[in-house]
């Protein structure tokens, strides 16, 4: 055999091998690593992507979780009905509020309701620490971070848009809503949120308690 046959097929063997490992890792690594995984704030909220089972025990057990909130996939579907019966085993409450366009169903909710339930299901003590995700861990799992930002800790549209996009970057959806509906969200949802707050406070009253996410176990 020729030197350059055998220089061929090594080449050959190099780049079938480096398409395997390639293959392994991108149909593998989500059985093993966590996906789009990130503290938001230590010891109590943390983001990122729809997990399957090990990875998702991992940040369970390291992160100490006492709540998942998931918003995306419909309730009876394989993968809510896989990470509610996990989260059963490992006595964690589930929580589901799918940022969903909700018209044609019955008793639909808007965006804006979503958006809400989420980020008082984020802010709420009693669920943390919290995991709150979508399926890729990158839109709709933004905008929930963007709701909880502004309207429970009181920053800026602009300063919460900002560390989204700084730290996982905003994605444009081409159906549906994405951090773009924010402007909307909050000039609808959460100044007059404030301004309730304010009136109440000047009052002497209570602030209004939010109203609890619907939660599913």
């Amino acid at each position: 055999m020729s030197i350059r046959r055998k220089r061929l097929r090594i080449a050959l063997a190099v780049g079938l091998a480096a398409l395997a490992v390639h293959q392994l890792w991108r149909h593998g690594s989500d059985y093993v690593f966590a996906q789009q995984f990130a503290v938001v704030e230590p010891g109590k909220i943390y983001r990122g992507a729809w997990q399957k089972d090990w990875p998702m025990r991992r940040i369970a057990r390291d992160c100490k979780l006492k709540s998942i909130l998931a918003l995306a996939h419909p309730y009876e579907s394989a993968i809510a009905t896989q990470e509610r019966e996990l989260a059963e085993e490992l006595g964690i409450k589930w929580i589901h509020v799918p940022i969903v366009d909700q018209r044609g169903m019955e008793n639909p909710k808007s965006i804006f309701q979503l958006l809400d339930e989420a980020a008082a299901a984020i802010n709420d003590p009693a669920n943390q620490p919290i995991y709150f995700h979508c399926h890729h861990g990158l839109n709709r799992v933004s905008m929930a971070h963007i709701a909880y930002r502004t309207k429970y800790c009181g920053w800026s549209l602009e300063r919460a848009t900002e560390e989204v996009a700084s730290q996982f970057g905003l994605v444009t959806a081409n159906h549906g809503p994405d951090y773009r509906t924010m402007i909307q969200y909050y000039a609808e949802s959460v100044l007059p949120y404030r301004e309730a707050q304010k009136q109440a406070l000047a009052a002497g009253a209570p602030p209004e308690a939010s109203a609890e996410p619907a939660v599913r176990r």
